[in-house]
């Protein structure tokens, strides 16, 4: 059931992870478990394992394939040392921090009561990055949202070489918290993109999320506006008075692509002329509660008997909520979740519909998604936004076969787990940031 539950009713159209603890401390017992990973000691970590790890890895070979998934990822291991930890539900979750390579990680291992490990995951993954891609080909400077203000947020301009004026592209994240360069394990999609849009006379605009760089500011009464526009505007307002800057696009990614046309409408007023359009990646035209009912209907396929069973109950309440949702108050939607998320911010979210919205701003679209991406599958996806989009409306569609939801080619088949973005040396296809760079050109 525990499984189930951390399965089901995901918020995050990226998974993270969870992790364990160690010996005299959790830190040092973590850290413990960490270097006979390293060493090769897997019947050891294994002995060390509790009965629902045991069962899913079948043998300490099981230890011994997800150290070669690591280090295939990020190179040979170099150094660990024992990080922070928190405590959920009667486990401690220990950080440790390695050195790989290739890459800088942070891997998480829970620990349960009894000094078992619970649990082992990479909770990031930071690709060591030389400068060769950065000197002399643009230019960053650092930024702020509402400088001096109690929610003042960092960010970057991204500009091509010379005096511009540039087109310019506001970047708008997925779900769940994340840095400006909505790194996620091994990928950062939104520095990629920059960097690579600048070395083609695009700049852009991105900043930390307001839920990463303010957490203590969330409170029940959360909605869209303040997670996604707010910002948005602010990064508007910003390009907007530099002279530097000419036309403005909005460029969303996940959950950021289905907002987007809500982000438009609220750009337009003070834009006017200026907003030429959005770039729409990875996206969908469904609410976020379509998505994750979607996504939940892929684990409950992968499992059997019981599981199954319980999983399908849990996914049926949530479901019954939507009949009640419209008949709560505000005071009720903010005390209750519909699918992991408060039911509050799932009534706000679907106040407007992507299609519809899109449909009456009229402006260009360009939109693109992956073929192997297992999050948004197509079909939800780029081919939703094709058939609801009316045919009047100036959109480009494009699917790339290798791309994953990261907009990062890989090879073979996905594995619809989160070790398909673990791949240090992933970064964003070339070939949608030509396209990208070629579609905002053709717009004048």
């Amino acid at each position: 059931m525990r499984k189930i539950l951390a399965t089901l009713l995901a918020i995050c159209l990226l998974a993270g992870g969870f992790a364990i603890a160690e010996e005299r401390t959790p830190e040092a017992f973590a850290l413990d478990v960490l270097r006979d990973l390293a060493d090769g000691k897997w019947e050891d970590v294994f002995a060390r394992s509790d009965a629902v790890i045991k069962e899913a890895l079948g043998s300490a070979d099981g230890y011994r394939e997800l150290w070669a998934q690591a280090t295939d990822a990020m190179g040979s291991f170099l150094e660990a040392s024992a990080g922070e930890s928190e405590q959920l539900d009667g486990f401690t979750l220990a950080y440790v921090d390695c050195a790989f390579e290739a890459a800088d990680a942070v891997i998480l291992i829970a620990v349960s009561e009894n000094w078992e490990v619970s649990g082992i995951s990479i909770a990031s993954i930071t690709p060591k990055e030389t400068n060769e891609a950065v000197d002399g080909k643009f230019v960053e400077e650092a930024i702020q949202l509402r400088p001096n203000a109690q929610d003042a947020t960092d960010g970057l301009l991204t500009l091509p070489l010379g005096d511009g004026p540039f087109p310019a592209v506001i970047m708008v994240h997925g779900s769940g918290p994340s840095d400006m360069n909505e790194t996620a394990l091994a990928n950062a999609p939104f520095r990629d993109l920059a960097r690579g849009l600048a070395e083609l006379g695009v700049a852009s605009l991105r900043y930390d999320k307001f839920t990463f760089a303010h957490p203590e500011l969330i409170g029940a009464d959360f909605t869209v506006e303040k997670e996604y526009v707010y910002d948005a505007l602010d990064a508007a307002q910003l390009l907007l008075a530099d002279e530097r800057i000419g036309k403005i696009y909005i460029l969303g990614h996940s959950m950021g692509a289905m907002l987007a046309p809500r982000v438009m409408t609220a750009l337009l007023p003070e834009a006017g002329d200026r907003l030429a359009g959005a770039v729409l990646l990875s996206g969908t035209p469904l609410h976020l509660w379509e998505v994750q009912y979607q996504q939940n209907l892929d684990v409950l396929a992968k499992l059997e008997g019981d599981e199954k069973t319980q999983g399908e109950a849990l996914v049926a309440a949530e479901l019954d909520k939507f009949a009640a949702l419209a008949q709560l108050t505000d005071e009720q939607r903010m005390a209750e979740t519909f699918f992991g998320v408060p039911s509050y911010y799932q009534v706000d979210e679907m106040s407007v519909d992507p299609i519809e919205t899109a449909s009456a701003l009229g402006l260009p679209l360009f939109i693109a998604q992956g073929a192997k991406d297992w999050q948004v599958k197509p079909e939800n996806g780029i081919e939703l936004w094709k058939a609801q989009l009316p045919e009047a409306l100036d959109a480009s569609f494009h699917l790339y076969a290798d791309m994953n939801h990261m907009l990062s080619d890989m090879e073979g088949e996905p594995t619809g787990t989160s070790s398909d973005y673990m791949d240090a040396d992933a970064h964003v296809s070339a070939e949608l940031i030509e396209d990208i760079a070629e579609w905002i050109s053709s717009k004048g």
